[in-house]
């Protein structure tokens, strides 16, 4: 059967099986529809069954689809890392790579990535990592990133992970703090008024999330957005306020405030590089993973 196989019909195939529609299958291959319906059309005559029947506006897979799937995915992938080993990446060849992440990884590795002179024609972008953890990894599916730094340790068959870093969070208080002065105790903690900040994703304040204890209530002054915002107010005011590590110690001087570990006992905040399955053997990808590492060795 697999001599007379056109295994182009494979790639339409898992295309719309991940976006479960023939219209952003198109969008995304640059075909049209009728051409993505006529290859499908083609691909379950090949195959002798039917492969998508319409649900509501899209279309959902058959159980003989599932099954494809399962056995057709992970042979391409490792076809796709095998020609990805052997092709050629040069930094003197323009190209851009795409980095999902959150705001104090880039607030830590843009003056690095602009201090690298290693780099090339080569340019790292950093965007903003998704609310949703299936928009993360949708985008990453799709190739609209090379990958994700997240703090989650996804479990998803097509995807793969490697630690990059560990931070902890700490306490932050202005210096001159008329009753804080470089360390504080869990009595003062919860006497003082609070500049907090919810992690979105997680729906909890990052004291809570990454302290073993269970926090009792505290006295909020002000609720944040943005862990810049957060010290900003901090120096401003005679609140304090549950940050990370790394950010709270590159933006203390700058900002006249104190950093203090926790009074609580910590959990680590462990930073993982999160990427498709196809790109862990690109030669590309590779590089592109040990820059990163080079930038955090520090941490």
């Amino acid at each position: 059967m697999l001599g007379k196989f056109d295994l182009n019909l494979l790639k339409v195939f898992i295309t719309v099986y991940r976006t479960k529609s023939i219209t952003l299958a198109a969008e995304e291959m640059g075909l049209t529809q009728p051409g993505v319906s006529g290859l499908l059309k083609r691909l379950q005559e090949q195959v002798g069954s039917q492969l998508f029947v319409r649900s509501g506006r899209g279309i959902a897979p058959t159980q003989h689809a599932q099954e494809l799937i399962r056995h057709v995915e992970p042979a391409l992938i490792q076809i796709n890392n095998g020609l990805e080993s052997l092709s050629d990446f040069s930094i003197e060849m323009p190209r851009k790579f795409v980095i999902y992440t959150s705001e104090p990884v880039m607030t830590m590795l843009l003056p690095k990535i602009e201090a690298d002179k290693s780099l090339g024609n080569i340019s790292i972008e950093l965007q903003p990592t998704y609310m949703r953890e299936e928009d993360v990894l949708q985008g990453l599916n799709q190739q609209q990133a090379d990958m994700a730094i997240e703090i989650a340790n996804y479990s998803a068959k097509s995807f793969f992970s490697e630690e990059l870093f560990e931070d902890n969070i700490c306490v932050i208080a202005r210096n001159g703090h008329p009753r804080i002065d470089k360390v504080i105790s869990q009595e003062q903690y919860y006497q003082e008024r609070h500049i907090t900040l919810k992690l979105r994703r997680e729906n909890a304040y990052m004291a809570d999330y990454f302290t073993k204890e269970n926090l009792f209530e505290r006295h909020v002054a002000a609720e944040c957005t943005s862990l810049v915002s957060q010290m900003s107010m901090v120096s401003n005011s005679d609140c304090i306020a549950v940050m990370t590590k790394s950010l709270a110690e590159l933006f203390a001087k700058k900002l006249n405030i104190q950093v203090m570990p926790s009074p609580f006992t910590s959990i680590p905040i462990q930073y993982r590089i999160i990427a498709h399955k196809r790109e862990q053997k690109s030669v590309a990808n590779i590089w592109l993973r040990e820059r990163l590492h080079s930038y955090t060795r520090d941490h």
